[in-house]
């Protein structure tokens, strides 16, 4: 009986997300979103709002919700950007394919995203001037600085290379640490999207959940004046204590 109430409720969303995805492009289109870089950002956070609603995602947040500056947190799926987006108005740092992902690419694209090709070289340096120009705005910036996804279990060394604009600006950094759980499954399995998964049958499962619990925690906030690798390391022992992972690094 429980599987067949999964696969119900897959159906039941399946159905509901066209008009779900219509009504978010709708929204841009006609609230003027695309005016401003705030409005942008606006956009993004009601869409999230949406679609946490229809992932059933119940979040929780804990600490004081960073207003500006750079958010850095540990990577577990492409539920993280949705959850992040509904729970802090906040623009994000992503890898390039992102923006060529079927529909999430076209969210991230409009909803202010900066993207970085990490295979040219110097490419992350040159990303400082639009972090500063968010910033500048007042609206906090998400990066994840494992480079890529796990599942859940652990992170991965920060790549000091993606802090570097982060030292240059000298811009205030949140450690943030994500933890979720479920009760009809397996956060590695049914959340977790990494290694070679491919996204429409992770996504096809993940519609199938009762309901996902994500609880976000915020550390305070801190300042940038040491070198990158320094950085890297203790901002992911901050970020490790946080999400209840390891310290230790994954050999």
């Amino acid at each position: 009986m429980s599987k067949l109430h999964a696969i119900s409720r897959g159906l039941l969303r399946g159905c509901i997300f066209p008009a779900l995805s219509a009504g978010c492009f709708l929204d841009y289109a006609f609230s003027g979103a695309g005016a401003s870089l705030g409005g942008r950002v606006a956009w993004l956070q009601r869409t999230a709002l949406r679609h946490a609603r229809w992932f059933n995602i119940l979040i929780r947040v804990h600490g004081p919700v960073p207003a500006h500056g750079l958010i850095v947190a540990n990577h577990i799926s492409y539920l993280d950007i949705i959850g992040l987006s509904a729970g802090v108005r906040c623009a994000f740092v992503s890898k390039k394919e992102v923006s060529r992902w079927p529909l999430f690419g076209a969210y991230s694209q409009l909803g202010a995203t900066i993207f970085v090709d990490r295979e040219r070289r110097g490419a992350v340096a040159s990303v400082a001037d639009q972090m500063r120009g968010h910033l500048d705005a007042s609206i906090p910036l998400v990066l994840f600085p494992e480079g890529t996804s796990t599942d859940g279990s652990h992170a991965l060394p920060f790549r000091s290379s993606l802090l570097d604009p982060v030292v240059k600006l000298g811009c205030a950094v949140t450690p943030c640490g994500l933890r979720y759980s479920l009760d009809d499954g397996i956060v590695a399995n049914d959340v977790a999207y990494w290694g070679e998964m491919a996204l429409l049958p992770h996504l096809l499962r993940v519609v199938t959940k009762r309901s996902i619990r994500l609880d976000i925690h915020f550390g305070p906030p801190r300042t940038t004046d040491t070198d990158r690798k320094t950085l890297a390391r203790e901002l992911r022992e901050e970020v490790c204590a946080l999400a209840g992972l390891p310290a230790a690094s994954p050999t």
